[in-house]
């Protein structure tokens, strides 16, 4: 495995981007806790990813905030961002929002906006 990709910092960014997609209509569904609990359970920091995520279900944080906060851990670590993690972070958030019954326009342009953000590093 290669070591650009186990970024310990890069995984609490994925937990609070995953958190932020499930926040967007409001609740977090089961569907959606349950594909988020699989997927990030199999990363190499996916401890991490959930905790990011879990910490920010339990205070209740904004989308915007987790999303920020996402997109700074990825902002401190650009060289370890490689464009196989970036792909692989895109298609975690897509597998997230499909894991129930349709996904929604406000789902699909959040992960227009990451696959566009994170381009930039």
């Amino acid at each position: 495995m290669k070591t650009t990709t186990t970024n310990p910092d890069l995984y609490m960014g994925l937990g609070s981007a995953v958190y932020a997609l499930t926040k967007l209509d409001g609740r977090l569904q089961l569907a959606e806790m349950q594909t988020v609990k699989e997927l990030l359970a199999s990363e190499p920091h996916g401890d991490l990813a959930l905790y990011a995520f879990f910490l920010r279900e339990n205070t209740d944080e904004s989308v915007e905030e987790a999303y920020a906060f996402a997109m700074r851990r990825f902002a401190n670590q650009p060289q370890k961002l490689d464009e196989d993690t970036k792909k692989r972070f895109v298609g975690i958030l897509q597998k997230v929002a499909d894991s129930h019954d349709d996904t929604s326009r406000k789902e699909r342009e959040f992960i227009q906006r990451f696959r566009r953000d994170i381009r930039r590093y």
